[in-house]
């Protein structure tokens, strides 16, 4: 009886792999469950570190992971003549598991799940074709289609879990709320259409403008919000006018029409503002109010009581 589809190990002809169609494989690590969920990770033809620590390739966002939890490492077995992904735990102190039984040591197959912590993986071996339709599918998911970024609910999952691992381990964090600037005036103006590339393009520009650890997503409508971990006040204020000065000085084009567009961002901070999801969120939604009363095209942080 063959192999079902998600039980084959991951083989390459050393042949095929000489000649540098292996490139068109991705072997990859996506989040199924965690702070990060829906994100996918690209494995290299090395040796990759996951862990809490901020040194590791794969940084898991969870607070029951060891900072360098487990390895993976492509391996090429001569004997057999294929290449592979084989799994090492790393001596953590809760364990790896994979298809929830505890490992040391394993040859991963496609479609394996790996826990580390409370966050899930999948690992799976896609082509390109395979790649596109996966993102597809993801992004229905736990991804606003029009803008890119988390929708409203996945970064609240998010958000709820790693405030948790910021509150235990004494580390700040900064909410941002995003709000653009007399939307509903391009709207009028251009037609929503225009309005649509706008908003596409403006989730993009936030999402440039952010580390690859911070999380942010359309909150609604024109509104945004993002969650940066590990951040002082100063620092999520930069992260903040980084944003609102690149949104400012984007061109952004739509049928031959130039559309100037700017934000509005208010900004609270944990634990000075609050000490949960909802708090902060309204905290941060207090100083946007002020952002937009001050003039607009601003950054408004909430004082410290």
């Amino acid at each position: 009886m063959p192999d079902r589809p998600h039980d084959r190990t991951m083989a390459i002809d050393k042949a095929i792999l000489d000649s540098g169609r292996f490139k068109k494989a991705h072997a990859s690590l996506v989040v199924l469950r965690g702070a990060q969920i829906g994100r996918d990770f690209r494995l290299r033809r090395r040796r990759t570190l996951l862990g809490r620590g901020p040194e590791v390739d794969i940084r898991v966002l969870d607070d029951l992971a060891s900072r360098e939890h487990a390895s993976i490492d492509h391996e090429w077995d001569e004997g057999r003549k294929i290449g592979r992904y084989v799994l090492h735990d790393l001596g953590s102190t809760n364990g790896t598991l994979v298809n929830n039984r505890p490992a040391e040591r394993i040859e991963l197959k496609e479609g394996d799940k790996i826990q580390v912590g409370g966050t899930l993986l999948k690992f799976v071996l896609l082509d390109d074709i395979e790649v596109r339709y996966h993102e597809e599918v993801r992004n229905r998911i736990t991804y606003d289609r029009l803008t890119g970024l988390l929708t409203k609910e996945s970064l609240g999952l998010a958000l709820e879990m790693d405030l948790k691992r910021c509150r235990r381990y004494g580390l700040p964090m900064a909410v941002l709320m995003m709000d653009l600037d007399h939307f509903k005036s391009i709207n009028d103006t251009y037609g929503h259409l225009a309005g649509s590339h706008v908003l596409a393009e403006v989730g993009r520009l936030i999402r440039e403008s952010l580390r690859d650890d911070d999380v942010s997503a359309r909150y609604g409508g024109e509104e945004f919000i993002a969650y940066l971990s590990e951040r002082t006040g100063l620092e999520a204020r930069q992260a903040a006018e980084r944003i609102r000065r690149t949104i400012e000085k984007e061109r952004i084009t739509h049928d031959g029409e130039e559309i100037g567009v700017t934000i509005s961002i208010g900004v609270a901070l944990f634990p000075a503002h609050g000490d949960d999801v909802q708090a902060l969120i309204g905290r941060a939604d207090k100083a946007l109010y002020r952002a937009k009363e001050a003039g607009r095209n601003r950054v408004s942080i909430e004082p410290l009581e």
